[in-house]
């Protein structure tokens, strides 16, 4: 094939004039010469019309789509001068407000009851009527309504998923528009609101540009403060009903009812940026941080009491914490730079071990000391202060969040392989049974052994020095609280022996949570087999009975990425009842069992659509719950709170408190749904309706095409939403096709589905199972509140899906639309520039194979829209879904961003000639082009062509003049500035696209 013609950055169209004094709608840093005269509410109006009319025709023109005409149109109107780059970009700004405060909204109405009174009174109705469950009869003993009081019933779960999709400042606008109130509680006055509208209006919608593992944890600590003071008060309410109806008791109570957790810089699974020493100084911050929490409350209590005996004992409490703080601030200075340094490792090493004492490795001496202040003081509400404090030092303890810690199975498997003769995997049937006859038997023989940072620093298997470093935790920063092990992609019983050896090995055993991810399919096909088989082992068993817990985690995201979500929570659900039957058959009613479902707040990983209620339901179905209690066990829910989307529900006190007023209700007030709904009286439908998808999905997963479809732009159309490193490769060549979405991570997975229009993770396979029996499922989904919260969650993804968009991306690299516009086209440089286009696509073939995916999906899902409106039609119950004004701004949003990308094709073809550097071809640089791998593609033409040479000798005074102007004096200003930076400036606004398109549908992924 002939290589395309590039042309001359002359033959580019002129910068537009800027003329005009009115105030434009832009961030701090426009991007383009500032248009004073655009109107953007003007230009949404216009595009809005034509849109309409591009719709209307449509209909008679099944050839046409409507979103690829507006994106041309839009093209032509910006070659003509008719409105200029500045305009497109004020409209995308405010398009991108629009989508930002129909999120605050929706956070408001999703949370439910934000007012801080009324949530108190909620919490008091729940706290007395387990107290007093009959108003007519007296009230239950004190032990039983104690045991109530002092267990976990649910755990909050601060994880550093990568779901940043905008800077914390913007965040907290957010959570204050949502809840309705400022930071300080006060209600939003309309001149408060308004403020924090333009704030909004004129704010840089993006993560923050250096957003780090250490930015990241700051933002969860924000949120976890927030929540433990919400805490706190939940804790409060307890003792105000239980001092009234307990009047001689109360004091004895230790309140709990909720955990607070945090993985952020503890979760290891596929991060190598994490080092131990970020690890350890990342848990003393977090234990820095409730050190002073606790001196501000002793600090207060120590004013309203005053020199009282009580008072006496409060400043020798504070006098701990201060010297505790002191020793922790000093101990996280020397942290810093303990990794790579081997000085400042052993300084580091002193710190902790010299810290021991004086830095409080315990809260025992504390809890001890509040009950001495507790049993002086004789004042009602003082006391009740002196309850909470002692409550919050027993159940968190040093600690502002308990701390999860999370690897790889694979990376377990590494590190015990010699010792047990590992060569194939650990559930080879050929070679199972001699596998855990090895683990169990190290198990037997295991003696704990002593490490210290020098052990750490030369582990080679990141499994061991996980293991060393939680050792180091427990033995100088927090020596009580227990800590989670989590391991992703359990598949195999022998996996969780693996933990447990190391974890007596390592003195552990007695503090360590363990606890399998399932997630794979075969994980939730078989998650109850794993916890039975480890359960034969005689030492596993005893490890459940010692420490009176058994930990399971589910993936909503991974295995809705593979089974497709709707499927997924069907495997879950059935996975946690098998589980209740297996500890039931091994007679372990006596212990509690830990359910955490790590979702996220999209519908592509479990983040229910309706509402936080619904959500809590979604995730742990009542029926599944009385399962275990028919079996007289006890569970524990937790939950996850995912990054910016998950934190911004702690970033306002009164949000938090609702959270936590939701969560209670939740797992404390009489559960009605949990007999006779429907769906459970016809297994039959159930499993073959969830089999359908499951197939279709499992069928979609593996097509290669699919894989090219989110591999095509990938996660180009997004900003880096996370700290995980992204290996920027100088030497660009052509990108690399995506052959199996399992190159992706779910999150991103998720999120470029959502970017590209169809949200197959969550709709694919409903048109297949909705038209096997529609009946059946237009009946289950008006009388089953199992089935119609499924449901929902499929309504809503397609009420933010369209089969246009999906179409106008792809059709966007079809090389006969290119070159069919040439054809049509009457200006001569621009028929040059689209047959490049034409024919640059046309080498890399990728429409053929992205058409016939379309061609799956867009059967399925068209199937699953008629059986959604018939269901509607027929029941009167409308679908849950964005409201026709949200729809609009995103079908608007995805037409301008495929202008975008059409813009930044044709600039492509003005490329200078190049001969290859640094192995780059300009076929291979038009091909990242194509990908939208934009920034690093920029910055190869910057270096290949400098807008200037600085330094130049010929320019330097040599005691002559000199005439002659050499090759070296030629600079690419022109090209820099008519090519380079608007086509990165274009990258930037079609990201900000990405930004507001999250903004609508909810969450990143």
């Amino acid at each position: 094939m002939a290589r395309p013609q590039r042309h001359k950055v002359s033959d580019l169209p002129p910068a537009p004039p800027v003329a005009g004094k009115t105030t434009p709608l832009l961030p701090e840093a426009s991007l383009f010469p500032v248009d004073t005269m655009a109107d953007p509410a003007v230009l949404e109006a216009s595009l809005r019309e034509t849109l309409q009319d591009y719709r209307e025709r449509s209909e008679v023109d099944p050839f046409g789509d409507p979103i690829l005409m507006l994106a041309l149109d839009l093209t032509r109107r910006l070659d003509k001068n008719e409105i200029t780059p500045s305009a497109v970009e004020q409209l995308v700004q405010r398009l991108t407000t629009t989508a930002f405060l129909d999120k605050a909204k929706r956070i408001g109405t999703y949370v439910g009851e934000t007012d801080p009174d009324r949530n108190a009174a909620g919490i008091r109705s729940l706290i007395r009527a387990l107290a007093q469950p009959d108003a007519e009869l007296p009230p239950v003993p004190f032990e039983r309504f104690r045991a109530s009081i002092e267990r976990w019933h649910y755990g909050v779960v601060f994880t550093a998923h990568p779901t940043f999709s905008t800077n914390l400042e913007l965040s907290r606008v957010l959570a204050q528009l949502g809840a309705g109130r400022d930071l300080t509680g006060a209600s939003l006055s309309q001149d408060a609101r308004a403020k924090l509208v333009a704030e909004a209006a004129t704010g840089e919608h993006r993560p923050p540009s250096a957003l780090t593992l250490n930015a990241e944890h700051d933002w969860s600590m924000e949120a976890l403060s927030n929540a433990q003071s919400a805490l706190e008060k939940v804790h409060g309410l307890v003792l105000e009903i239980a001092q009234e109806i307990y009047p001689n008791e109360w004091r004895a109570l230790n309140p709990q009812l909720i955990s607070l957790a945090t993985w952020v810089g503890y979760d290891h699974d596929g991060r190598a940026d994490i080092t131990w020493a970020d690890t350890l100084r990342l848990r003393l911050k977090v234990k820095l941080t409730q050190l002073r929490r606790h001196r501000r409350t002793v600090a207060t209590l120590i004013k309203d009491i005053g020199s009282a005996p009580a008072g006496a004992v409060l400043e020798l409490i504070d006098s701990l914490l201060a010297l505790a703080a002191k020793q922790t601030e000093e101990q996280i200075a020397v942290a810093r730079d303990a990794a790579g340094n081997l000085p400042e490792a052993q300084r580091f090493a002193r710190a902790l071990v010299g810290g021991q004492e004086s830095g409080l490795t315990d809260a025992a001496r504390l809890v001890q000391l509040a009950t001495r202040a507790l049993d002086a003081t004789e004042d009602g509400v003082i006391a009740q202060r002196l309850v909470g404090l002692r409550a919050s030092l027993a159940g968190h303890g040093l600690g502002l969040g308990h701390s999860h810690f999370r690897l790889n199975s694979t990376q377990l498997h590494n590190a015990i392989r010699k010792q047990v003769g590992l060569e194939t995997g650990a559930d080879d049937p050929t070679y199972r049974r001699s596998y855990l006859n090895a683990i169990n038997d190290l198990i037997a023989g295991a003696e704990p052994v002593t490490v210290n940072l020098g052990s750490l620093m030369a582990e080679q298997t990141s499994a061991k020095r996980m293991f060393m470093m939680i050792a180091e935790l427990a033995k100088h920063i927090d020596a009580e609280t227990p800590i989670r092990f989590l391991i992703a992609e359990t598949e195999s019983a022998f996996t969780l022996l693996v933990a447990l050896y190391y974890a007596r090995l390592f003195g552990l055993e007695d503090r360590l949570e363990i606890s399998p991810l399932f997630e794979t399919i075969s994980a939730l096909e078989r998650g109850d087999q794993i916890i039975e088989e480890a359960l034969r082992s005689p030492h596993y068993r005893a490890y459940v009975k010692k420490t009176g817990k058994l930990c399971v985690q589910f993936g909503f995201s991974d295995s809705g990425r593979y089974l497709g979500q709707t499927a997924a929570t069907f495997w879950i659900e059935r996975l946690r009842m098998r589980l209740a039957s297996v500890l039931a058959r091994h007679g372990l009613d006596h212990i509690q069992v830990v359910l955490f479902n790590t979702h996220g707040e999209s519908i592509g990983r479990g983040g229910h659509p309706v509402s936080m209620a619904d959500r809590l339901r979604y995730l742990a179905p009542p029926v599944s719950r009385s399962e275990f209690v028919l079996h007289d066990i006890q569970v524990k829910e937790e939950s996850s709170f995912q990054g910016g989307d998950g934190y911004v529900y702690f970033l306002q006190p009164d949000l938090a408190f609702a959270c936590l007023a939701r969560v209670l209700e939740s797992v404390l007030a009489p559960e009605r749904e949990a007999a006779d709904d429907p769906i459970y009286a016809n297994p039959d439908y159930t499993t073959e309706f969830f089999a359908a998808i499951k197939q279709y999905f499992s069928d979609l997963v593996e097509d290669p095409n699919y894989a090219t479809l989110l591999g095509v732009y990938g996660t180009n159309m997004l900003y880096k939403t996370g700290s995980r490193p992204v290996k920027r490769q100088h030497d660009l060549g052509r990108p690399a096709d995506l052959s199996h979405p399992s190159q992706l991570r779910a999150i991103p997975n998720n999120g470029v589905l959502q970017q590209m229009g169809l949200l197959a993770n969550t709709v694919g396979g409903l048109g297949r199972a909705t038209s096997k029996e529609p009946e059946q499922f237009c009946a289950l989904r008006a009388t089953s509140p199992r089935f119609a919260r499924a449901m929902q969650m499929v309504e809503f993804a397609a009420s933010v899906s369209d089969l246009d968009v999906l179409r106008a991306y792809i059709d966007t690299l079809d090389p006969g639309m290119w070159l069919n516009r040439a054809g049509r086209t009457k200006l001569p440089a621009r028929r040059e520039e689209l047959k490049a286009v034409a024919a640059h696509l046309e080498r890399l073939d990728l429409h053929a194979r992205l058409s016939k995916v379309f061609r799956h999906l867009q059967a399925d899902y068209l199937a699953l829209r008629e059986s959604l409106r018939l269901c509607a039609e027929s029941s009167g119950k409308p679908l849950v879904g964005v409201g026709e004004e949200q729809r609009a701004v995103l079908i608007l949003l995805h037409s301008i961003r495929v202008a975008l990308i059409h813009r930044i094709l044709l600039l492509g073809t003005h490329i200078p000639d190049f001969s290859p550097q640094h192995g780059l071809t300009f076929e291979e640089l038009f091909a990242r082009i194509v990908h939208l791998d934009i920034e690093p593609v920029v910055e190869a033409l910057e270096e290949i062509f400098p807008d200037r040479h600085d330094g130049d000798p010929a320019g330097l005074d040599f005691g002559e003049p000199a005439t002659y102007k050499g090759g070296s004096a030629q600079t690419y200003e022109q090209e820099h500035e008519q090519l380079f930076r608007p086509m990165k400036s274009w990258f930037e606004i079609l990201r900000r696209i990405g930004t507001a398109i999250t903004y609508e549908i909810g969450a990143v992924g």
